[in-house]
């Protein structure tokens, strides 16, 4: 993988790991109901990228749009939903489930081929992930944990089926999914949300702040650049390394919220920093159109 497009995963990760915190807060704390959420997040991210919305529609549309609804309210409702009631322990173990879901996928359904070392790197920094972030108890019987199963794996649904929809602009990936955000968040927030004006009044700034900083901090540039990364390699060589995003909030608690270095953390990322290194620098086994790198030539 070239340097800068490992420098700029490290950049998504570290975002996504900032609004893990950042949604936790507002819907935990403060009671932000998730579908009203989501429904601001698209509206933002809407009324920023519109003008990309009336650029020629690309070949595959209807697969886009197929990706655009498992990445958009399908994972995005069952996630904000999910994070009301899950321990955030048990929510950080689950979400990796997204890594050998999109690995089991791509095999099957586009014919990645990891290599033995890369496989044993992808098992290794999910141990550590798990190691790093694991408490006693953390995974009890929560059903917010199986909504968040459940998003991690229309997310895997989403990043295999971006390598079937051919070339296009991130820009336009990233207005689509807010269109299709919008009227289902929506109907779903009117439907099954209530206190709306109270929400609004009582909790401005929580829901403001992380709309804001989902609106434009993950759709637009995490999510945008995660799908432009995703059409340039293989889904084996760009997921796994979604594996350090509970490093980065870690190391955000750590800073920003005064938690202890505790030794599971420093095994835990002993485990984690060099398997993402395997996994960017080695040479997987080539396929019909790929490179030695991973790189999907035209």
């Amino acid at each position: 993988m070239a340097a800068r497009d490992f420098l700029i995963f490290i950049m998504c990760n570290l975002l996504w790991a900032g609004n893990l915190a950042v949604s936790a807060w507002a819907l935990g704390r403060h009671g932000v109901p998730p579908f009203m959420l989501a429904a601001l997040r698209a509206v933002i991210v809407f009324v920023i990228m519109t003008p990309f919305l009336f650029r020629p529609r690309p070949e595959h549309f209807s697969k886009l749009m197929l990706v655009c609804f498992c990445v958009g309210p399908l994972h995005l409702g069952l996630l904000y939903t999910g994070l009301q009631t899950a321990s955030a322990t048990g929510a950080g173990i689950v979400s990796q489930m997204l890594v050998p879901f999109a690995a089991v996928l791509s095999v099957i359904f586009l014919r990645e081929r990891p290599s033995v070392i890369t496989f044993t790197a992808i098992i290794g920094a999910f141990f550590g992930s798990c190691l790093m972030i694991y408490e006693p108890g953390g995974l009890s019987a929560d059903t917010g944990l199986l909504y968040i199963g459940g998003a991690y794996f229309a997310l895997a649904i989403g990043s295999v089926l971006i390598r079937t929809v051919g070339r296009v602009d991130w820009r336009i990936y990233v207005v689509w999914v807010a269109v299709i955000i919008l009227p289902v968040m929506i109907a779903a927030s009117l439907f099954f949300e209530t206190g709306h004006t109270q929400i609004i009044n009582q909790a401005t700034w929580p829901l403001m702040i992380a709309g804001l900083y989902a609106a434009l901090g993950v759709s637009i540039v995490a999510h945008g650049q995660y799908f432009a990364l995703l059409q340039h390699y293989t889904v084996n060589r760009i997921v796994p390394l979604t594996i350090i995003t509970p490093l980065f909030t870690a190391l955000l608690g750590l800073t920003f919220l005064g938690e202890n270095l505790s030794p599971k953390l420093v095994l835990g990322a002993l485990f984690i920093l060099p398997c993402v290194y395997i996994i960017a620098t080695r040479q997987p086994e080539i396929a019909a159109g790929e490179t030695a790198d991973g790189y999907v030539r035209e």
